[in-house]
């Protein structure tokens, strides 16, 4: 049964505490060769190269994921910098084994076999409110993907797949 319905998630990717302090060190040797580059010229072409550094390092920190549900389809890009997009895959929903919560029992058939590997499309905070993993399987292939979908993606592909797609529990107020 396919539904005509439309949903789409903007993730942005939260660095890591390693990579926010390499950021750091980055500008501040810029900052230290300009100053020292106003004393001695030589110092200037260094100062060049860890401006050129700090900036691209910083493009690279600018990561966001797509999701887009479109009846019984599932389209994830990467966006880096705001301005280039790259398509990581196409998912069907006849394809999907199962749509749970992260740590869900469903899942432990999929997650536990050592030749799979979870992609990582989410915004790698554990804190977040929303982590479900996504198992494709089709060819003999199991792909697991970790997602952070909206309650209305969830509801979407629930309508679309109800027998593979845990809901979250209500909570009682």
């Amino acid at each position: 049964m396919e539904s005509n319905s439309f949903c789409e998630v903007l993730v942005a990717v939260k660095p890591t505490k390693w990579e926010n302090i390499l950021s750091k060190v980055l500008w501040v040797m810029t900052f230290v060769y300009l100053a020292l580059g106003l004393i001695y010229l030589i110092f200037l072409a260094i100062f060049l190269v860890f401006l050129i550094a700090a900036l691209l390092y910083r493009r690279h920190l600018r990561l966001e994921y797509e999701y887009q549900y479109l009846d019984g389809s599932l389209r994830i890009d990467r966006i880096k910098n705001r301005s280039k997009r790259k398509r990581l895959g196409v998912y069907a929903m006849e394809n999907l084994a199962v749509m749970a919560p992260e740590g869900h029992d469903r899942l432990t058939p999929y997650l536990s076999r050592k030749d799979v590997k979870t992609l990582d499309y989410s915004s790698h905070d554990p804190a977040a409110e929303r982590r479900y993993i996504l198992v494709f399987q089709g060819g003999g292939v199991v792909q697991p993907l970790l997602l952070e979908p909206t309650e209305a993606m969830i509801q979407a592909m629930w309508r679309t797949a109800p027998s593979k797609v845990v809901r979250p529990a209500k909570q009682p107020w």
